[in-house]
């Protein structure tokens, strides 16, 4: 059972967002919610976005948000920051994209015919490694029909998840949770076997992988309209959806990070 954020307990290193529905409201990021991020980082906890969307946008954000690193096509693309030079890792050997891509616009083709209005997704063209069928951002397909997108696709042999826009496919082999693992590696300097320091924030079914794996996964309010649907729940839940929610996380890290800098001269060891 979720609880809610208030009980979440322990000091956070680092704080990994979804984009879509969480770091947005009504699909923008309001100013207030880009300023708690901002005092996030200057507090010293870095700030990682995870999104379905393509690796094109991840660029974006890892340039000029401010970012540590952007996990982009659910884990197609990650982009790493090394000082200010950008690198980005690719979930698949980048020599095999071309034969998936092939594949991919083959499956399009097919769901094109059999689910009326279906259609690849406007950002698609800026995406490397997946695709994504629009079902609920310029289009307006019922939930009945992205699952049957769905279940064409994973027929067809590729991975499949529904976010709150859209309906990403792409090659078997990575998820938003094994591309986090690598960015807790090589740039918190973390150990990726262990994510209970660190908080992630979802709200759809493509989150489901992060709420299984990391023990501080929060959900914001609006996850609650997948709730049956979800494989796996967030550990918490925020009273506020999309970008409020998030910034109750924001509010709450910073107040348990703050009383652990209290308490630390009379800790041993003291800091994480």
């Amino acid at each position: 059972m979720s609880l809610p954020l208030t009980e979440m307990r322990g000091s956070v290193r680092a704080l990994f967002s979804d984009v879509d529905g969480t770091l947005t409201t009504n699909g923008r990021v309001e100013a207030s919610t880009y300023l708690a991020l901002e005092q996030l980082a200057e507090a010293g906890v870095p700030v990682i976005f995870v999104t379905g969307r393509p690796a094109g946008w991840g660029q974006a954000f890892i340039s000029v948000a401010g970012a540590a690193a952007v996990v982009t096509e659910n884990g197609g693309v990650t982009w790493l920051r090394d000082g200010r030079k950008l690198s980005k890792l690719y979930g698949v050997p980048a020599a095999s994209l071309p034969e998936w891509r092939r594949r991919m616009l083959e499956v399009v083709a097919e769901v094109s015919s059999k689910v009326p209005g279906a259609r690849l997704s406007s950002d698609s063209k800026y995406r490397e490694v997946d695709l994504a069928i629009d079902w609920n951002e310029e289009a307006s397909l019922s939930k009945a029909q992205a699952d049957e997108v769905v279940q064409i696709v994973r027929r067809a042999g590729f991975a499949a998840s529904r976010s709150s826009v859209h309906v990403n496919f792409g090659p078997p082999h990575f998820d938003k949770l094994s591309a986090c693992v690598t960015v807790v590696r090589h740039v918190l300097g973390g150990d990726g076997n262990d994510l209970a320091p660190y908080v992630f924030v979802g709200d759809a079914l493509n989150d489901a992988p992060m709420f299984g794996g990391f023990p501080k996964s929060i959900g914001v309010a609006n996850v609650k309209q997948w709730w049956d649907e979800l494989n796996f729940k967030p550990a918490y839940l925020t009273e506020r959806a999309e970008g409020a929610g998030l910034r109750q996380v924001v509010e709450h890290v910073l107040r348990v990070n703050a009383a652990r800098s209290a308490a630390a001269p009379a800790t041993a060891g003291g800091g994480y």
